[in-house]
């Protein structure tokens, strides 16, 4: 509609999407107010006019990426009857949020180049950690079900997977994200889970 502004609300979330984008191609440290407001078709008074500084704008772009995170892997754990079909299916959710949004290993392991604030840094290491506990706890129901063949600490199966996951990302990454990230990540958490659980599981 001629002449239609878009609500404080909407615009704030454009400005957040689109840093987002931009950030799939830039490093961190490069991408400046300017750049955005450019994409976004505003001055970039109108960028502080929402965001009164670039702290603040980082800190909500880092909250919309945790607050995804979160719904995507609520909505995984509620696909699996069992913990370690949930706990792949999170990983998958992860994997496949990062496949989506490229900024986001960019942002949690990028963190410092953002700003010195805790506040902002407290987000990415709030993410970790409730993925890393949401990991946990599937692998200890597993453990106590009697569903894995090794006997190793759940904290290390745990990291192994995380780092599973990581690890993948980087190459991905290193690689000009020349490979479809969800279809490898899936493979390779399906195999690792396969090493893991006992025949047994492995026939239910």
């Amino acid at each position: 509609m001629p002449g239609h502004r878009k609500s404080a609300a909407d615009r704030k979330r454009e400005i957040v999407d689109t840093t987002l984008h931009l950030l799939a191609n830039l490093p961190v440290e490069t991408l400046t107010t300017e750049r955005i407001a450019k994409e976004v078709r505003v001055s970039q008074a109108a960028i502080f006019r929402h965001f009164p500084t670039k702290n603040a704008l980082w800190l909500a772009v880092l909250e919309t990426v945790e607050a995804r995170a979160e719904k995507e892997w609520e909505t995984a754990l509620a696909t699996g009857l069992k913990p370690l079909d949930r706990l792949q299916s999170v990983l998958e959710a992860q994997l496949g949020l990062i496949a989506v949004t490229p900024a986001v290993p960019k942002l949690i392991f990028g963190a410092g180049h953002l700003a010195t604030e805790s506040e902002i840094r407290q987000v990415p290491l709030r993410i970790m950690a409730r993925l890393r506990a949401i990991l946990l706890h599937e692998m200890e129901v597993a453990l106590s079900r009697g569903d894995l063949r090794v006997s190793i600490p759940a904290t290390d199966l745990a990291d192994l997977l995380l780092g599973l996951v990581q690890g993948t990302v980087l190459r991905w990454q290193l690689s000009g994200r020349e490979f479809d990230l969800s279809a490898e990540g899936r493979r390779l958490v399906a195999c690792q889970i396969r090493l893991l659980a006992t025949e047994e599981y492995e026939k239910t």
